[in-house]
């Protein structure tokens, strides 16, 4: 009997660290949790771009499921959070020129993305090009902020974009980001740290 218990102790070790070697960590792992939701949380970025001078923010339509209106976006590869929204906005909206990137967000919460748990680190930024359609884009689509803020809860979005932009056209309220420096966000460093 004693036997048969030290066999099954080695065999819950056992199984405990198969389990944990698949996740990037495992400090305790408890039996009555369910295992799918174990780990951490992707790191993504996503972001509001104002396409200046006409003060519009361009959206995509997704062409890959979850499908909806977001903000371009995507992964956080080997890279800062600020050189992933550069790549991603060229990747995604064919953008190359930048101007006042500022932080307006960092949202994480459980569920905010059906396929995984993951942490978006939010910008906005300014620019003189016209978006084009690419990557994950289906369809670009620009509103002035009082267009967006007049038909947002019209319209069907992917992820908790609704909820961020609400916020954040909230604190814009009547400024005009192509025209002077706003009080939204935090300024980004030029020079970021390789």
């Amino acid at each position: 009997m004693l036997r048969n218990n030290s066999m099954n102790s080695i065999a819950k070790v056992v199984a405990i660290a198969i389990n944990c070697s698949a996740l990037s960590s495992c400090s305790v792992f408890q039996e009555d949790k369910p295992q799918e939701n174990v780990g951490r949380p992707v790191l993504t970025t996503a972001g509001v771009v104002h396409v200046c001078p006409e003060n519009k923010i361009a959206l995509i339509e997704r062409g890959k499921a979850p499908k909806g209106l977001a903000m371009f976006g995507g992964h956080v590869e080997y890279e800062s959070p600020q050189q992933a929204f550069k790549r991603e906005a060229q990747e995604e909206l064919t953008i190359t020129e930048i101007n006042n990137l500022k932080l307006i967000g960092v949202h994480g919460d459980p569920g905010r993305d059906p396929r995984q748990h993951s942490v978006e680190i939010t910008f906005a930024c300014t620019t003189p090009q016209q978006p084009k359609a690419a990557s994950d884009a289906k369809k670009v689509i620009l509103y002035t902020p009082k267009q967006l803020q007049e038909q947002l809860e019209s319209l069907d979005f992917a992820f908790d974009h609704k909820a961020i932009l609400k916020s954040y056209l909230k604190s814009l309220s009547a400024c005009n980001p192509c025209r002077q420096a706003c009080s939204v966000g935090i300024p980004q460093d030029k020079a970021s740290p390789r």
